[in-house]
This record gives structure tokens, sequence and C-alpha cells, in this order.
């Protein structure tokens, strides 16, 4: 019966060493997500204009030689002149800056979806 035991626990022994070894890995994440964004707008604008009027109008009666019109064949040239000009040159610039960030603390164990070790 001895020699029977000591070759039962032989055979244990042996049948125990041929199974591999192994771990069940569980994923764990650990850290603080952090979300940032950052926006940024710069415009700038310049409007030119220049404008410009000139005006000329002459008024000129004929002379006439007939005797009973030489009271009104002397009348005056009337003349008249009108110069304008404009001139409006503007520029806007502006600039915007808006910056948020958004941070959490988040652990997870188990099945992960972002796994911390590699195991997933």
């Amino acid at each position: 019966m001895n020699k029977l035991a000591v070759v039962l626990i032989i055979a244990a022994a042996v049948t125990l060493l041929a199974l591999p070894a192994y771990a069940s890995l569980v994923p764990m994440s650990w850290g603080f997500p952090t979300m940032v964004q950052n926006n940024s707008l710069t415009n700038f604008e310049s409007n030119f204009a220049w404008a410009s009027n000139n005006e000329f109008s002459d008024i000129s009666f004929p002379t006439s030689t007939c005797s009973g019109l030489s009271a009104f064949s002397a009348f005056p040239t009337i003349t008249q002149m009108s110069n304008s000009e404009q001139l409006v040159s503007q520029v806007k610039f502006s600039n915007q800056q808006q910056s948020m960030s958004f941070s959490y603390p988040w652990i997870s164990i188990g099945f992960s979806p972002v796994p911390s070790m590699g195991f997933l």
C-alpha cells in the first residue's frame, strides 16, 4: 500500500507540473481624461473709396441781327461750375479667442474600452 500511495503522489505531482500556469488578468484603467478646445478668429478689413464729381454748364443765347431784338441780344452768358470730391477710408480689426478645458477622474475595472496594461 505504501508503494501505491507513493506512485499516486508522484503521478499527481507530474500531472500538476505538466499543466500550464495561467492567470485571469482584468483590464484596469485610471487617470484624468482631459478635453481641451482652443478657438481663434482674426478679422482684418480695409475699405477705401474716392469719388469725384465735376459739373460744368454754360448757357449762351445766340446774338441776333434783327433790329427789333437788339435789346435781348446783349444778354450775358451764364456759366456754372461745380467740383466736389469725397474720400472715405475705414480700417477694422478684430481678434477673438476662446479656450475650454474639461477634466474628470476615471477609474475602470473590468471590461474597459481603454486598457491600461494592454490586456483586453
